[in-house]
């Protein structure tokens, strides 16, 4: 049984953005799999584990890939699609992998600033878009974000470099302890 992530992923190709255009082709794969690791380093940084997941956090993390992949624009959803091609790969490279959260998230910048800046500018709103979503999956009764969270997701969005005061308060829309 396929899950809705490997759908869309099946549907549109996790490789069009080659077909379209978008994400440069010189990608080598290591930033292609530094890019899939982006949601990843927010899920531990909002869930405070590196990659120590319960069953339930992956389950409500892929929902979230999901949902925010179908919010997000191409190519920058092909980012995310393409997680779901490996799943167990990408996970287990994960946790082989020795960066930490912050050092990570600065090589996705180093590589974000490489390509078009619209899809650069696209990824980090759904990079925090993925945070905004787990954190409320998180909060109390699965609907809001607590105050510690909010300044996490704030941080989160500095660490991106989302600097346009409007986009953050766009996502970070109904955000409330």
């Amino acid at each position: 049984m396929c899950s809705l992530l490997e759908l869309v992923c099946q549907q549109h190709g996790a490789d069009s953005w080659r077909r379209k255009g978008g994400i440069p082709v010189n990608l080598k794969p290591a930033e292609m799999r530094t890019l899939q690791f982006g949601p990843l380093w927010v899920l531990s940084a909002v869930a405070g584990t590196y990659n120590r997941f319960k069953t339930y956090e992956l389950a409500a993390f892929w929902d979230t890939i999901v949902a925010v992949a179908l919010r997000t624009p191409l190519p920058a959803r092909d980012i995310l699609t393409s997680m779901a091609k490996d799943r167990s790969d990408l996970l287990l490279d994960f946790e082989l992998d020795d960066r930490p959260v912050v050092s990570g998230l600065r090589q996705i910048l180093e590589i974000l600033n490489r390509i078009e800046p619209q899809t650069s500018n696209d990824f980090r709103v759904a990079l925090l878009r993925i945070g905004i979503d787990v954190a409320r999956n998180r909060g109390p009764y699965g609907r809001t974000i607590t105050g510690e969270q909010e300044q996490l997701l704030l941080l989160l969005a500095e660490l991106l470099e989302i600097e346009s005061a409007s986009e953050i308060s766009d996502v970070l829309l109904g955000i409330g302890s």
